[in-house]
């Protein structure tokens, strides 16, 4: 009786946890989890621990996403990623979900050619690669939207990476 009664309370926490945000998250989107796995193949590529979904991290991702989809801009400046480390994508036309994280998340980590390993720290031209594969970054949320010919994807890391003084061991060369 005891051994049961455990079970349904760790059953209940667990669910809480996940109805709140604060594990991962199921039931994700196609786009969400093609982000994951994209992310996380990179990531092992550098030595960088997977990531995994939150819900509350792709709820903010997708208010972010719409922000910046009715605001036709990316400039960093949504008002809902509450600290999240965050790289963007986003352009006139009207893409499909999945097809549009593929291309943003591959845009951000082709800017590991413009990195230097031999001198690691934050370039504007690199950000977004050293934030897809920082080491302590390992909760991720994912966003899309698309309003009136204008599409925007948002990546969204936590704890957020790019941190000064910390690049040596976050940023690991590609194996």
């Amino acid at each position: 009786m005891r051994v049961g009664r455990l079970v349904s309370v760790i059953a209940a926490v667990m669910l809480a946890a996940l109805v709140t945000g604060g594990g991962p998250a199921a039931g994700q989107s196609d786009y969400a989890q093609t982000g994951l796995t994209l992310h996380n193949n990179y990531r092992a590529k550098h030595g960088s621990p997977a990531m995994t979904l939150t819900q509350n991290l792709n709820n903010q991702a997708q208010k972010c996403a719409q922000y910046y989809a009715q605001n036709r801009v990316i400039d960093h400046s949504c008002p809902y990623k509450n600290g999240a480390g965050e790289n963007l994508v986003g352009g006139e036309g009207s893409w499909d979900a999945v097809s549009f994280v593929k291309i943003g998340t591959k845009l951000w980590y082709d800017e590991i050619k413009d990195y230097d390993f031999n001198n690691p720290g934050f370039g504007m031209s690199t950000g977004h690669f050293t934030q897809l594969v920082w080491k302590a970054s390992t909760r991720l949320g994912i966003g899309y939207a698309s309003e009136g010919g204008w599409t925007a994807v948002v990546g969204l890391y936590n704890p957020a990476g790019n941190v000064e003084g910390q690049f040596p061991q976050n940023v690991a060369r590609p194996r």
